[in-house]
Parts: structure tokens; C-alpha cells; sequence
């Protein structure tokens, strides 16, 4: 009988047959050997499925593959549902559109062990790497996604992550010990790898990996795309469209409420603050909401992604 995997890499795909075959061959050819790769399509009108069973049938003891019955509505909520079914004693995100770099799990998982090292397997831990942005071809448009953009990668503080997201969900690797902490029910959470970094940030730790581990593809129909945030005019436009800076400020804040409801008794003093205060944003007036989020480091991480705080909260 074949011993359990050390690396449950789980692939939530949808709509992704043009593309999902190179993902899995990418998946194939990585230098660590010890990992399952589990994939449950998310009931696709295309031929992703398909593929996803033809090549389990060829590796019967790496892939397991099965579909939802029906649609779960977003990759997210996909996620999260593979997360709570997991087992492995690392687990890996993966898309379906992607092409992982051969040594991307090896990269990840010695960061990893790391850092276990330094607090112990208990204590829950992330990893995310950086990413190449590549088109729909694979051609590089931008060798960091980190770069381009301006992802605060390095930022762990709870407040800060509790109001933008730095870490990308398909160069997550979490630990059993963060993977045991994620239990239904799912509403209110934004997305799933901004619900893992909230968890990491409160209770555990938060690792990063230079090196851009994978192809992060953008072909035009991405759940989440990667934006040039080095471009001025995009940056201005963000700053002043009112209507998104409120939508994602009602995200935050929503998602604050699903966290303080799941973790609200373990959290220490400074945390419960700041994740009380970010819930609670949306039953103030606008110069108290102001106040708040200066008060409790609720700030984004540029000056002009602050301006577009202090001008439509």
C-alpha cells in the first residue's frame, strides 16, 4: 500500500480545459515527489473534467479527481470546501490555468519547515511565493506580480490584512495546524486565501518566498486578475471611483464580522480591536470611520490607495 503524501495539492477548476492539462503536467514535473494532487471540478460546461479524469486514469496514485454536483458559485467558496476536506499534513492551492515552475513546491515547502522549526508544527503557518505574469501564450508580461502590483508581501499585521490582501492564493502552502482551523460556515468570507492570511496573521505565522514560483496566466476570464498598480492613471482612477473603494471597504468589513463570529474568543486584546473596529465600519458616520481606521492601523498600503480610504469611506 502506498504511504499518505506528506502534500495534499488541491485544484479547484472550472471552465478550464483549454488550459488544465499543462497545469497538471507542470504539477507532474516538480523535483519534491511527495504530494497527492487532488482536483474536483466545479460542474463545468467544458471538457475540464474530462481531461482532469484521463490524466488521473494515468496516475491513479498522484491524482484523484472528482465534480461537484453543482456549482458552487466561486472559486472561493470551492476552496474553502476542499480545505475542510483536506487531510495532507501541508496543503497547497492550485488554479487550473497556471504552470507551476519545477521547483515550486520544493521552494515553498522548505520555508515551510523553516519556519516549523523556529514556533513548531502547532502553530499555524502560510507560505506565498511570488508569481510571473505571463499571457494567455505563456510569454512573460511581468517577471513579479508582487511588483506590479504593489503587493505589500511582507506585511503579517492583522489590522493591515484585515483591509488588503497580500497574499495569492495559488502560491499558498498552509499546515495542518492553519488547514484544521478552517470550518464552515463560509459567509461573509471575501476570499479564501485573504480568510488563510487572516487566520495565519492572528494565530500563527506568515512566510514569503522571493522567488516567483509559478506562471500566473491571464487570458481573460480569471476569477482574479493581476492589474499594473504601477500605472499612475490606474492608481488615480482607483483612488477616486467612490463606488469600488466603498464595495471593497463593505467586503473588509463583512468578512471582519464572519472572522470575529468563528475567532472572536481567541483573539488577544489588540486583535479583537482591530477586527471589532473593521466589522463595525459600515454603522459609522463617515469622520468616525475615519477615525477608526487611523486609530486601529486600518490603512492600506500606499498613499494613494489611503487617499481613496480617506476620501469614500
Amino acid at each position: 500500500m502506498t504511504p499518505p503524501a506528506t502534500i495534499e495539492i488541491l485544484m479547484a477548476a472550472y471552465q478550464g480545459g483549454a488550459y488544465i492539462d499543462a497545469q497538471i503536467e507542470s504539477v507532474l514535473a516538480q523535483t519534491c515527489h511527495d504530494w497527492v494532487l487532488r482536483i474536483r471540478d466545479d460542474n463545468s460546461a467544458d471538457d475540464t473534467y474530462a481531461v482532469a479524469q484521463r490524466r488521473a486514469a494515468d496516475h491513479p496514485h498522484r491524482i484523484v479527481v472528482n465534480q461537484r454536483p453543482s456549482n458552487s458559485g466561486s472559486a472561493s467558496q470551492n476552496f474553502l470546501e476542499m480545505l475542510v476536506g483536506s487531510t495532507g499534513r501541508y496543503v497547497m492551492l492550485a488554479d487550473d490555468d497556471d504552470v507551476w515552475r519545477e521547483d515550486k513546491v520544493a521552494l515553498t515547502l522548505a520555508e515551510m519547515q523553516r519556519i516549523e522549526a523556529s514556533v513548531g508544527a502547532g502553530v499555524p503557518v502560510l507560505v506565498h511565493t511570488d508569481a510571473a505574469v505571463v499571457d494567455q501564450s505563456l510569454r512573460i508580461t511581468s517577471p513579479s506580480m508582487a511588483h506590479v502590483q504593489k503587493l505589500p508581501v511582507h506585511e503579517t499585521r492583522l489590522a493591515r490584512l484585515l483591509v488588503q490582501n497580500s497574499v495569492t492564493g495559488c502560491t499558498v502552502m498552509i499546515n495542518r495546524a492553519l488547514a484544521d482551523l478552517v470550518r464552515e460556515p463560509f459567509d461573509g468570507v471575501a476570499m479564501h486565501d485573504w480568510w488563510l492570511a487572516l487566520i495565519a496573521a492572528a494565530f500563527g505565522r506568515i512566510g514569503y518566498v522571493e522567488a516567483p514560483t509559478l506562471l500566473y496566466r491571464q487570458h481573460g476570464g480569471n476569477a482574479v486578475g493581476a492589474v499594473d498598480a504601477r500605472d499612475a492613471r490606474y492608481l488615480l482612477g482607483r483612488a477616486l471611483d467612490g463606488n469600488e473603494t466603498r464595495a471593497r471597504m463593505r467586503a473588509a468589513s463583512a468578512q471582519a464580522s464572519a472572522f470575529l463570529a468563528q475567532f472572536g474568543d481567541r483573539l488577544s486584546a489588540r486583535d479583537l480591536s482591530a477586527v471589532a473596529t473593521c466589522a463595525g465600519l459600515e454603522n459609522r458616520g463617515k469622520l468616525a470611520r475615519v477615525t477608526d481606521i487611523a486609530r486601529s492601523g486600518l490603512w492600506k498600503n500606499t498613499a494613494l490607495r489611503r487617499i481613496g480610504q480617506i476620501l469614500h469611506v
